[in-house]
């Protein structure tokens, strides 16, 4: 795929999305929309928009429609934002283009009107454009996910004392939208195929990375909106991957305007889930409090949000490993260098001594309930390590040798 197509912005375009942009942003009223990101974490955000700049679906007043996405977006203060249902690439460029000191962005180019999309903050990430694409699908996968292959987009971490990657899944599953029984069942079929095709697709491919799947997933968690089936995500849950949103979905909330069900998700990678923030799962459903007749005039869906540890993904963990004595035990340690042993003689009972390596990683620890210690140090490599020594109240760190 050409790549360069779908990253804001084209350039022959530039001159006239400006001129939009700046006849629609002159009309945004004043939407009081509250900031929902927190400053520390990492807040990432999946919502349908519903057929955003299309002028046969969806809300009639496409500047009212425009003018409030670009409000919830702008004043919500989201890192990552997942867009179902942008169906107008001018109005694509127009956001991107008033968000541009804040977001960058990226567009799904299948041939589906419903496309999808991406905002990530420009401060907290840099795109990989060797990762990001439409995900390739065979004929019947195509069909199950109704011509609107995932979209993966790579994120690299930026602002930080490591890099970390960071893959985000933007997915649009089959609505229920036939009239009939047999209809609606082959809907959920195809959703439920569709999320096998995921799960496989996962598993062979991002197999011990960091990924997020978000979406408008058209069906709940815990039994499916249609006749009360077993959810087409069955697999998924007994694969044991975390749904930040099962949290709403247990807590009665919906994501759905017009009935009760919440069909709007975020499944996380295993290799995420310490970095979930239990419990911060919310949807935003109380949009209309901000903005009169929000599901109405702007979408029938409300953003549905989680937070993430965003230190833990940025910040390389190096052990307190300082190289020069530090007095708080008053410790005797030979000889240094050491050759296969090293012995410990301390002023307070020692609970543990540890030894690291200059990487960081710890290769040795002995626990301890007396005031003297012999550490075996016979099995590591000759080079400078740190040891520390660990008392119920102090800390002894200093630089250890071996040689041979």
């Amino acid at each position: 795929m050409q790549k360069n197509k779908n990253k804001l912005y084209n350039n022959k375009a530039l001159a006239i999305v400006a001129i939009i942009v700046l006849a629609l942003t002159q009309r945004i009223s004043a939407q009081n929309f509250p900031k929902l990101g927190n400053d520390t974490l990492l807040d990432i955000a999946t919502w349908n928009v519903e057929w955003l700049g299309s002028t046969t679906n969806g809300p009639t007043d496409e500047t009212v429609q425009y003018n409030n996405v670009l409000a919830l977006m702008n004043k919500t203060e989201l890192d990552v934002l997942a867009l179902q249902e942008v169906s107008n690439p001018s109005t694509f460029n127009s956001l991107g283009l008033a968000l541009t000191n804040k977001y960058d962005a990226f567009i799904s180019d299948f041939s589906q009107t419903q496309k999808t999309a991406l905002f990530w903050r420009k401060s907290m990430f840099e795109l990989v454009s060797d990762f990001t694409l439409n995900i390739p699908l065979n004929s019947s996968d195509n069909y199950a996910f109704a011509s609107r292959p995932p979209l993966q987009v790579c994120l690299k971490t930026l602002g930080g004392t490591k890099i970390d990657t960071l893959y985000i899944l933007v997915i649009h599953m089959k609505a229920q939208t036939e009239s009939t029984d047999a209809g609606r069942f082959e809907s959920y079929t195809r959703r439920q195929n569709a999320a096998n095709a995921l799960k496989l697709y996962v598993e062979n491919n991002l197999i011990n990375k960091k990924f997020i799947v978000l979406g408008d997933w058209n069906d709940d968690l815990d039994a499916s909106i249609y006749n009360a089936l077993p959810t087409p995500y069955l697999g998924l849950l007994n694969a044991k991957y975390t749904f930040p949103s099962k949290e709403l979905t247990d807590a009665g909330k919906s994501s759905y305007a017009f009935n009760t069900s919440m069909i709007d998700h975020i499944m996380q990678s295993k290799t995420l889930d310490s970095f979930y923030v239990k419990g911060s799962a919310k949807v935003f459903d109380d949009a209309s409090t901000y903005v009169s007749n929000f599901s109405n005039n702007t979408s029938d869906h409300f953003p549905v949000y989680a937070f993430y540890n965003w230190k833990k993904l940025t910040t390389r963990i190096i052990p307190a490993t300082v190289y020069e004595s530090t007095v708080n035990l008053n410790i005797n340690m030979y000889p240094n260098p050491a050759n296969h042993l090293v012995l410990i003689e301390s002023n307070e009972i020692l609970e543990r001594v540890e030894i690291y390596h200059l990487n960081g990683q710890k290769v040795c620890e002995q626990v301890l309930n007396s005031n003297t210690a012999e550490i075996s140090t016979g099995l590591l490599s000759p080079g400078i390590y740190t040891l520390r020594a660990l008392s119920k109240h102090a800390v002894y760190t200093n630089r250890l040798m071996i040689s041979r």
